[in-house]
């Protein structure tokens, strides 16, 4: 079996999946359309090249999941591609927002929650929901949202498992003292991390402690870091969520053989490879491993190491662990 094969068979755990950007061009002409039923004709898709493009294609998918039925079905159609490349635990995460006149936090949220329970009998894939609380926004809104969140988890404990520190790394603030009060109510964390140069905030969010860390590009010296948050990280042991092709396409790592990846899989620091806007970006989980392991002259058994170990960084119950694993071990 060639290399693209086996990654696209590989049983696959994606941690770090943000719903509107991991639409396809298929399911955004899908919205388009039902906003629009005369045609395609003002939609255009280019090539993001840089981090300020691809929150402009945020933009276009949120103009787009402007309601209920358009959240769902952008939620079956990001679970269900998922599925097709043989990834057997997903956890998407979303900000709740609302659209006055058709829609509320509470149903953006809802037809999230409809759709996990949907794909669930149709697709071999558990789904788990981390609400976003975007860092621009404001307090406000991040109370907002971490409240709901926490609503959720008490309705939906199946679900709704965790929340996540998102939104452009240049604006807004981190709120570590509202995480706090989520982590308090049994939420677990992963929060954005290390996407820009910015010492003192690096800090503060390692010595938090989040339960998984995004990107953490601009730690190790080579990348804008420093010696002293390459250390902390890894005495921290914090699993980070690595997506090749977002760090590459945003240049935030001036090429694949450049990525943190290398600096963290060296000295054995937990890691998991994942997609992050695989609409956005053109990718798949499945392009995400073919890529490291042809950058990174790593072996099939390497790739199904770190599907194990991913397994164990993820939000799924110690029974649903137990199940992941074994489907893993199982694949040859």
């Amino acid at each position: 079996m060639d290399l693209n094969m086996y990654c696209h068979a590989l049983p696959k755990v994606e941690l770090h999946a943000h719903l509107n950007g991991s639409l396809s061009i298929r399911t955004l002409k899908k919205l388009y359309e039902l906003q629009n039923p005369d045609g395609l004709e003002n939609l255009e898709f280019k090539d993001v090249n840089s981090l300020k493009e691809s929150f402009e294609e945020f933009k276009l998918a949120h103009s787009l999941t402007n309601s209920p039925k358009a959240i769902y079905i952008a939620a079956c159609d990001v679970i269900q591609e998922f599925a097709e490349e043989n990834v057997i635990y997903l956890e998407l995460r979303s900000t709740p927002r609302e659209v006055e006149g058709l829609m509320t936090k509470d149903e953006y949220t809802e037809a999230i929650i409809k759709a996990i329970k949907t794909c669930e009998t149709k697709c071999s894939i558990i789904v788990k929901y981390l609400v976003s609380v975007d860092r621009r926004h404001g307090l406000q809104v991040a109370e907002e949202n971490i409240d709901l969140a926490i609503e959720l988890q008490k309705k939906y404990p199946k679900y709704v498992v965790g929340l996540d520190l998102s939104g452009d790394p240049t604006e807004g603030d981190v709120f570590l003292n509202l995480l706090e009060k989520s982590r308090d109510a049994g939420l677990r964390i992963a929060a954005h991390c290390a996407e820009v140069p910015n010492e003192v905030e690096i800090m503060d969010i390692l010595n938090f402690r989040p339960e998984r860390l995004g990107h953490c590009v601009c730690i190790h010296p080579s990348l804008n870091g420093s010696h002293k948050l390459f250390q902390r990280l890894l005495e921290l042991k914090i699993p980070v969520e690595l997506c090749l092709s977002s760090n590459v396409k945003t240049k935030s790592v001036p090429t694949y053989s450049h990525h943190q990846f290398k600096y963290l899989y060296k000295v054995g620091h937990p890691i998991c490879i994942c997609t992050d806007d695989k609409g956005v970006f053109r990718t798949t989980l499945s392009k995400e491993f073919e890529l490291v392991a042809s950058h990174f002259d790593l072996k099939n058994t390497d790739l199904k190491e770190i599907c194990k170990l991913s397994v164990k960084y993820s939000f799924a119950t110690d029974e649903e662990k137990k199940c992941l694993l074994q489907i893993i071990k199982n694949f040859n």
